[in-house]
C-alpha cells in the first residue's frame, strides 16, 4: 500500500510577523485517512535547533487495515532556515518502511556552491539552485506564512527528485471544516496546475486564522482517484 509523503501541516504563529521566533515550536498529532477510512496516524513536531536552522519532522505509522498488516512507517525530515519570511530548504530526508515497499531519498541544498544533490534508488541527480528554494514537505508551511502576511500569490520553487518544480496554489472559499479536534472556519488553498501538466497529485488544504492560519486538514488525490486526507486530532 502506498501512502504518499506528508507535507507539513501545523504552524504556530504567535503574530504577522517575518521574524522567525513568531514560529514557536509544536507537536501535534493527525488522523491519516485513505478514500474515507482511517489507515494511520501522522505525528508532526517543529523544532528551533538554536542554531539558525530549524527542523520540520512528520512521522506516519499504519494502524489499521493493509498499512498496519504492510508495517507502513515513513518518517519524513526538513532542515531550514527562515529567510524573508519563508523557508528555504538546506536538507531533506525521506523514508518508507514496510513489507512490500521501502524507499529513501537525501537531498542536500549547498547554498555557497549553488547546487542540490539529491540520492534517490542508487541514483544521484544534481542541479542549480534558485532563490527561496524549498523541499517538498516545506510548501505548506510556506503556505502559513504568506498567509499570516497577507501575500496575494502562492508560488513556490520545490526541489524534487531530478528538477526544481514549480508549484502555485490559489484561494479557495472559506468553509466550516469538522475535524477530530474540533470545527474550525477555514481557508481552502488548492493548488493550481500548469495548462496540459500531467501532474500526479491534486492537493487541497484548509487553514484556520483562529489556529494562527495552521492546517486542520490536508487531502491528496492520486492520479489513480485514490485520496489520503490528514485530520487535526490533537496539538500541544
Amino acid at each position: 500500500m502506498k501512502i504518499p509523503f506528508v507535507a507539513a501541516l501545523l504552524f504556530a504563529f504567535a503574530a504577522p510577523s517575518f521574524a522567525a521566533d513568531a514560529i514557536k515550536p509544536f507537536r501535534a498529532e493527525y488522523a491519516t485517512l485513505r478514500n474515507g477510512d482511517e489507515v494511520g496516524r501522522t505525528t508532526l513536531e517543529l523544532a528551533d535547533n538554536g542554531d539558525g536552522s530549524w527542523t520540520l519532522c512528520s512521522e506516519t505509522r499504519g494502524t489499521s487495515g493493509l498499512a498496519r498488516l504492510a508495517g507502513i512507517h515513513i518518517v519524513e525530515t526538513s532542515r531550514f532556515r527562515w529567510k524573508d519570511g519563508r523557508p528555504e530548504a538546506l536538507a531533506y530526508d525521506y523514508k518508507q518502511e514496510g513489507t512490500f515497499k521501502q524507499r529513501t531519498r537525501h537531498a542536500a541544498f549547498d547554498w555557497q556552491a549553488g547546487s542540490v544533490s539529491v540520492s534517490e534508488g542508487g541514483k544521484d541527480y544534481h542541479y542549480a539552485t534558485v532563490p527561496g528554494l524549498i523541499d517538498r514537505q516545506s510548501v505548506t508551511l510556506a503556505l502559513a506564512s504568506d498567509l499570516v502576511h497577507g501575500a496575494g500569490t502562492f508560488e513556490y520553487p520545490v526541489a524534487v527528485k531530478d528538477r526544481v518544480e514549480t508549484m502555485r496554489y490559489v484561494r479557495g472559499a472559506v468553509e466550516s471544516r469538522k475535524v477530530p479536534a474540533g470545527e474550525y472556519r477555514a481557508q481552502l488553498m488548492q493548488r493550481d496546475g500548469e495548462p496540459g501538466e500531467d501532474r500526479k497529485r491534486v492537493a487541497r488544504s484548509w487553514f484556520a486564522e483562529s489556529l494562527g492560519w495552521l492546517p486542520v486538514e490536508i487531502e491528496q488525490t492520486e492520479k489513480k482517484g485514490d485520496t489520503v486526507t490528514l485530520r487535526l486530532v490533537a496539538v500541544r
